[in-house]
């Protein structure tokens, strides 16, 4: 743990997650599902590979009045996730060449792509005090480590501090967009109702998908699962996210039981199955008004053209999310297009770059310019 002494404030840098304050941390995240404690914990514990993570604390008489999370990534590590994101397939080349954003801190929650920076709510001009502050803090740590620093999944509802972060000269490139589903009925037939203002064709599709799902023998069910059910529960979902993605989960089997232990009834879990066989599961973390859609998996091997993965996650949804009182649904990053047909908001998410090598520097400005050039051309290529 590290202390730095601000005016009325003081900046702790934690790294260890049972060493945040309890209380005062869940206060600052309701409505930030993937920033729950419990979900932190579980992951620092569960993780596939070993984390480094930090907490940014900004203290003051009153509690926390601001906090970021981010994950140190050294010089002598072999992956960097933000040098994936801007080089993509090039980046052993890059690597190989020496050009590399480590040592870098990447402000990011370690599940999800939700922003990384909270300020407690209140007064604007006490937050905007408190921004400055844990940026100075953040920003004069990393200069002393000789450290890159990088922010990812602010989009334009996090504008005050997008603006913040361009006021000092970071470097911002859109890397694509996060679905947002607005809770705006209050069963299916509602939901189709509402649909239908947007696009009649959506509302039909909808219909006729629902029913197709269940003609052919499939029903969905909120589960309590118990140790048994939680193994087969990460194994259809691994599976699925490996097909998806090319690798594994980011997390061990013993992620599941840990966070149902840790979350209780704010844990909902649902599954999917055809004449008694398991064939989909969606993990959806509550706080508050606002559900996290974390993880689904579907069954490869017997998947059948039944519209389960839809029904899983949309449909169904239309039934539960409203009687479960929330109000937003979070979506990850993967096939937009058929989340926006459904309802969806697609909202731009932004990375905020600051290099810290004087190659990386000259490096940056002009190839953030690019990819930002080909994010948008891939964008309107896929509407």
């Amino acid at each position: 743990m590290i202390s730095a002494t601000l005016p009325d404030r003081r900046l702790r840098i934690v790294r260890d997650v049972e060493q945040i304050p309890e209380a005062l941390w869940q206060a600052l995240v309701v409505g930030r599902p993937a920033l729950r404690l419990e979900v932190l914990g579980a992951i620092s514990k569960a993780a596939s590979r070993p984390l480094s993570l930090q907490f940014f604390l900004l203290e003051d008489k009153d509690g926390i009045a601001a906090a970021a999370i981010c994950e140190l990534f050294a010089a002598s590590g072999v992956y960097s996730p933000l040098d994936a994101l801007l080089f993509g397939g090039a980046s052993r080349i890059a690597r190989a060449l020496g050009v590399s954003t480590k040592p870098l801190l990447l402000f990011k929650p370690p599940l999800a792509q939700q922003a990384p920076v909270i300020l407690r709510s209140g007064d604007l001009a006490q937050q905007t005090l408190a921004l400055a502050s844990l940026l100075d803090g953040i920003e004069e740590h990393a200069a002393r480590e000789n450290l890159a620093i990088a922010f990812i999944g602010f989009t334009a509802d996090d504008e005050f501090i997008g603006s913040a972060l361009r006021a000092r000269r970071y470097l911002d490139s859109e890397i694509g967009t996060i679905a947002q589903l607005e809770i705006q009925w209050t069963d299916f037939d509602s939901y189709v109702g509402w649909l239908r203002t947007r696009s009649r064709n959506a509302a039909k599709i909808a219909r006729n998908e629902r029913n197709r799902n269940r003609r052919n023998g499939v029903s969905i069910r909120q589960l309590r699962p118990g140790p048994a059910d939680m193994q087969a529960l990460y194994e259809i979902t691994d599976e699925h996210y490996r097909y998806k993605s090319g690798r594994d989960l980011p997390f061990g089997p013993q992620f599941l039981p840990l966070l149902a232990t840790a979350l209780g009834d704010d844990l909902l879990i649902f599954e999917a199955r055809r004449d008694g066989h398991r064939v989909g599961t969606l993990w959806v973390v509550r706080s508050g008004f606002v559900g996290w859609v974390a993880y689904v998996g579907i069954e490869l091997r017997d998947r059948r053209n039944d519209f389960t993965y839809a029904n899983l996650l949309f449909y169904h949804v239309a039934d539960w999310a409203p009687a479960l009182g929330l109000r937003t649904l979070l979506y990850g990053s993967a096939v937009q297009k058929a989340k926006q047909v459904r309802g969806c908001r697609l909202i731009a998410c932004h990375l905020f770059y600051r290099p810290h090598g004087r190659l990386m520097r000259l490096l940056a400005a002009p190839y953030l310019v690019i990819h930002q050039a080909r994010f948008r051309r891939k964008a309107a290529m896929a509407e």
